[in-house]
Parts: C-alpha cells; structure tokens; sequence
C-alpha cells in the first residue's frame, strides 16, 4: 500500500467516523431539548473526545468485565453516553438547560459542517489525481 493510499484512507476514515459521531452527539443533544419539561429527566451528552479515541482503536484505556452487572463497554454500537451537569436542577429533578443545549447544538452543527467540508475536499484532491494521471 502506497503513501497516497493510506493517507486517503485514514483521512476518510477518520472524517467519516467524525460525521458519525457529531450525528450521535446531535441525537443526544436533541433529545435533551425535546425532555426540557419532563420531571425527573437528566441530560445527558456525548464525550466525543473519548468515542473518537474509542472509534480508531485507542487501547490505552482497557476496561476489564469482571461482573455480569457491570456495564459492557466494549459494544460499539451503544453510544457511550455520560450525564450533563453542566444546567441547574429544577425543583422538579430535570436539569436540561435549553440555552446551554442550544449552543451545544449549534457547535455541534458547525463541526459536522466543517468535517463535511474536509471530506469533500478530499474527495476533489482524488477526482483532480485520478484526472491529471490520466495526461
């Protein structure tokens, strides 16, 4: 395998794993909005950092099962959701702040629109290759 392809290879695959990601943070984040009223809901978000690490293969951090009660970390498909305590509680236990849950929404936003941008560049860089080879 050549330089060129390992390095479109990784590329395209990191920025696809990033879109998948940002989408799973988004679905956290609007289910956070859409439970703004409900009692007793707690908000919840995505460590993206960590499932980006988790998502290329990071075995630095190595969790051992070692009870059937234990929460199985090792399933890929599961988001690994963590509690946001970043809004006040309200009297009545629910802690979604909609402000805060907007912006979160809206960053989010731009990173999946800036890792869209960068895939179809890289996509172009490849079409312009596979073009001028041709000369």
């Amino acid at each position: 395998m050549t330089f060129i392809d390992r390095f479109f290879d990784r590329t395209f695959t990191g920025l696809q794993k990033a879109m998948d990601l940002s989408w799973r943070r988004s679905q956290a984040i609007t289910s956070n909005i859409a439970n703004a009223e409900t009692p007793q809901y707690r908000a919840v978000d995505l460590n993206f950092a960590g499932e980006l690490s988790r998502a290329f293969g990071d075995q630095r951090e190595t969790v051992s099962r070692t009870n059937a009660r234990h929460i199985d970390t090792t399933a890929s498909s599961a988001a690994h959701l963590a509690s946001d305590l970043s809004g006040a509680t309200k009297p009545d236990g629910n802690n979604v702040d909609i402000d805060i849950q907007m912006g979160r929404l809206a960053f989010n936003a731009g990173a999946f629109s800036g890792a869209t941008d960068a895939y179809r560049k890289k996509l172009g860089l490849l079409k312009m290759a596979i073009r001028e080879s041709g000369r």
